[in-house]
């Protein structure tokens, strides 16, 4: 279906184009010549409109293509990534972390990568997310994992106060929490 077809109910009039002296009406001839030429016009507008909008959408676009086995950097992002733990400064935190090898890759714009087994995140990519390293350095950072099976991990013991607060358009329920091992503050 068409979007003419969906506003009118019927199918879009066929188009033919205007040969110059088809008609014996000078009037009708004019009038036909001026449709075609205003045709001509807007076909040429859209097109170079057309055209300037992908010139522009991909002005800062960058093919990148990896090999297997090349090393690079992953853009991750804690306070969208929900399985890492979040941090109280967002804005401070790295951006891309690792140096991590390429494992295979998975249709033109995706790969996959060798992560850490305790690293709680997916190992497939877009290749938007991937930085190209070429020189590794001796310092390397991992986003940080937090572990729910660690001995220093506090488990809640009770509920001591709940409030309810408004973010935004939101009603929020806070709990202050006792922990487990940890004096009550």
């Amino acid at each position: 279906t068409t979007p003419y077809e969906a506003l009118y109910g019927q199918p879009s009039p066929l188009y033919l184009p205007y040969i110059q002296g088809d008609s014996d009406v000078v009037e009708v001839n004019r009038s036909l010549t001026t449709r075609e030429l205003k045709l001509q016009l807007l076909k040429f507008h859209l097109g170079r409109s057309k055209q300037r909008m992908v010139d522009q959408a991909n002005k800062k676009r960058i093919d990148r293509q990896f090999q297997i086995r090349d090393w690079v950097y992953l853009k991750i992002q804690s306070y969208r990534q929900l399985s890492l733990p979040s941090r109280h400064f967002n804005k401070l935190s790295s951006k891309y972390y690792g140096l991590y090898q390429i494992l295979q890759k998975i249709g033109n714009v995706a790969y996959k990568l060798a992560l850490s087994q305790q690293l709680p995140l997916h190992s497939t990519f877009h290749v938007s997310l991937l930085k190209p390293c070429y020189e590794i350095s001796n310092s390397i950072s991992h986003p940080s994992v937090l572990y729910l099976s660690s001995p220093y991990c506090p488990y809640p013991a009770k509920v001591l106060e709940r409030r309810m607060i408004q973010e935004g358009n939101k009603a929020v329920v806070q709990f202050l929490i006792q922990w487990e091992n940890l004096p009550e503050d």
